[in-house]
């Protein structure tokens, strides 16, 4: 597996795991109707990670 390969499915799956984490925010707020702080963190962490991975990328690879 190229090094390029697993770049991507890195990113892809901080994303997924962004996106799970907002979902399970909007469900503890909507449904639930109290508010999860910690799951935007989490949200914010992943995407965070996503931009820093994309840099190292950018200059890397």
């Amino acid at each position: 597996m190229s090094v390029y390969l697993i770049y991507l499915i890195v990113i892809f799956a901080l994303f997924g795991t962004a996106a799970s984490y907002f979902v399970r925010f909007l469900y503890c707020y909507w449904i639930k109707k109290r508010i999860e702080v910690s799951y935007i963190w989490y949200a914010g962490g992943c995407a965070l990670l996503i931009v820093v991975i994309s840099l190292i990328g950018r200059l890397f690879i």
